[in-house]
């Protein structure tokens, strides 16, 4: 049975904060008041602090739902706050987003300065002339805030694997692959076959996993990436029985292109499932084609978590993906 869990998620946020209302005071208290270094900044993954954001455009901004999840979950985990209401240890907050009408502006624009009151830190700066200026450019604000936190917090997961990475798997990647990535350490059951590895934490609930596969080709095809994935995952990831298989659904595919200086990124969102059973979840996976050696290099992470949220589990998956850098890319 699941335990209760007690308190809005506002009042879990404040409960955190005020944790670090007693670390500021005891920074304070110690030295002769000069700062020899940043505090460690307060928050969970993927909570913001948004201030002075009095029609709540900055807050439905972020509230949108994360694609390629099976049940809806915020982008963000909100906590509002004012001058009125503002406290003090919220500087301490790890993402902090502040809104500010000022008529001297020419139009709204968006600045961004990190580690400022503390380490990790992102503090954005949304600035427009008007309230209404703010609102007819939300359709091309909101996006990039969402781009800039969530980037901020893979940043913080990167530099977090490059001391917390699985060191013999690393190794092995560069032979089977001759590609660099790291992955979490947590994920200490694997699989390993031709062309394939299979990293997981094995858990029973919670389950997280990454695989990476590589393919000949000549150029990147999704549809191609599909038939692909579905038969090397049917082939290394079996069900209980032999007509149960992993397989993509079809119907949300989402991919973009991320141009890098390293070489193009196709970065594919959506489902799986077990064919014949009732497993499944999102998964997301980065695509990098090999020129030097015409293959597509895959890195995919999943995960299978029926009981809780995933949007945290899959983010911090896909932040490992991040690391992915193919070596000798004839480039």
């Amino acid at each position: 049975m699941r335990s209760a869990v007690h308190g809005s998620k506002d009042e879990k946020i404040v409960r955190r904060l005020l944790w670090l209302s007693c670390l500021t005071v005891l920074l304070a208290a110690c030295g002769d008041g000069k700062r020899p270094f940043l505090p460690k900044s307060g928050g969970l993954p993927y909570e913001v602090v948004v201030e002075e954001d009095i029609d709540s455009l900055v807050y439905y901004a972020l509230d949108t739902d994360v694609e390629g999840l099976p049940q809806r979950e915020p982008s963000f985990d909100i906590l509002m706050v004012n001058d009125r209401n503002y406290p003090a240890f919220a500087q301490l907050a790890r993402n902090i987003v502040r809104v500010k009408i000022d008529p001297r502006v020419k139009r709204p624009q968006v600045r961004f300065a990190k580690n400022v009151d503390a380490q990790p830190q992102i503090r954005i700066h949304v600035t427009a002339p008007s309230r209404k200026s703010l609102r007819e450019a939300m359709p091309v604000i909101g996006p990039q805030l969402r781009m800039l936190l969530v980037r901020a917090e893979q940043n913080v997961e990167i530099n977090r694997l490059k001391k917390h990475y699985l060191g013999k798997a690393r190794k092995d990647l560069m032979h089977t692959f001759h590609a660099d990535m790291l992955i979490p350490e947590e994920l200490t059951a694997s699989k390993k076959a031709a062309s394939f590895r299979w990293y997981s934490n094995n858990a029973a609930q919670g389950m997280s996993n990454i695989c990476l596969y590589a393919y000949p080709a000549q150029r990147f095809s999704l549809q191609e990436w599909v038939a692909k994935r579905d038969s090397i995952l049917r082939t290394h990831i079996p069900g209980e029985t032999n007509d149960m298989y992993m397989t993509t659904v079809k119907s949300n595919l989402r991919h973009d292109l991320q141009r890098e200086k390293n070489g193009d990124r196709w970065v594919i969102r959506g489902l799986w499932e077990m064919t014949n059973d009732m497993m499944g979840g999102p998964f997301v996976a980065h695509a990098v084609y090999d020129s030097a050696r015409a293959t597509v290099m895959v890195a995919e992470a999943f995960v299978y978590a029926p009981e809780s949220k995933k949007r945290n589990r899959i983010r911090q998956l896909e932040a490992a993906l991040y690391t992915l850098n193919i070596q000798n890319n004839g480039r």
